[in-house]
């Protein structure tokens, strides 16, 4: 590569569109870099380095008002009002290709980096009591955000490969770009603390509120209200279905929960890109 070789410009986003920018990348994006550490096992973020702070070009939004977390010597930024994780910043800039336009993850080849500069990090404890729900062979599972503001736990089955329900990983512009990864656990089956520190973010039909920490940005479930049959027949027609069919619905990241082999569990993949009824239109 020379000095002068031009760049592919890619467009990226997180998906409320507060930040929209292009980034200059030497060569078309057919792979990307993950990190080992604690905190990117819970974003799973995919990341490509680019050679200068000159090669992104904001087009809306001003990249001072990101959140950003520390972690060591490492920064996270994401965007404080739907989560999307945009960037990774230590000597050098990372971009995290989950929020470019037009690029299919999954046909990403990655590669696995060991992240030595990353301080050693203790999960969080949850303290609170947890689900009563009766389940058999139940288990009790805890896990939260990073920085320990938010914790929770959930009562399932084992969470392994003999697991018999669904676990989803979907290609739609939300989950691409959280990375997050589905069971869908009853509402009386999960205790969630610090409640209080979520984000929530909801778009299209506006029933489901995507969760994540404000502190530390982690996607940590899909939030539905507990909504009363006067406020269900309120909303407007196409959305109350889907209200009622999931009323009792907690769906968690599996990405926050302590202790679970990702590697090993029975996921499938559902390209929800195609089947929403709203389609999401990159800005």
């Amino acid at each position: 590569m020379t000095e002068h070789q031009p760049l592919i410009k890619y467009r990226a986003n997180c998906h409320c569109a507060s930040y929209v920018y292009e980034v200059g990348l030497p060569e078309q994006i057919k792979n990307g870099l993950k990190y080992g550490c604690s905190f990117d096992h819970k974003i799973d973020g995919i990341y490509q380095c680019i050679r200068s702070k000159d090669d992104i070009t904001f087009v809306k939004g001003d990249p001072a008002t990101l959140s950003s977390y520390i972690v060591g010597d490492i920064k996270h930024q994401f965007c404080p009002n739907c989560g999307s994780h945009l960037f990774r910043v230590e000597t050098k800039i990372y971009v995290n290709i989950r929020a470019f336009q037009n690029i299919s993850i999954w046909d990403l080849d990655t590669k696995l980096i060991d992240d030595l500069k990353s301080p050693t990090w203790t999960p969080p404890r949850f303290t609170s009591d947890p689900p009563l729900a009766e389940i058999e062979n139940g288990k009790v599972y805890t896990g939260g955000c990073h920085c320990g503001a938010i914790t929770l736990a959930l009562k399932s089955k084992p969470i392994d490969s003999t697991y018999e329900a669904d676990l989803l990983e979907c290609d739609c512009s939300i989950c691409t770009r959280n990375a997050y990864l589905w069971i869908y656990p009853s509402k009386s089956h999960v205790f969630i603390a610090g409640s209080s520190h979520f984000g929530y973010y909801s778009f299209s039909r506006g029933v489901w509120k995507k969760s994540f920490c404000r502190t530390c940005g982690v996607p940590v479930h899909n939030h539905i209200d507990d909504y009363t049959p006067e406020q269900i027949a309120e909303l407007p027609e196409e959305n109350r279905e889907r209200a009622v069919d999931h009323l009792d619905w907690s769906p968690i990241n599996l990405r926050v929960l302590d202790g679970i082999n990702l590697g090993e569990l029975p996921l499938r993949r559902i390209e929800g890109s195609k089947f929403g009824t709203v389609p999401y239109v990159n800005p």
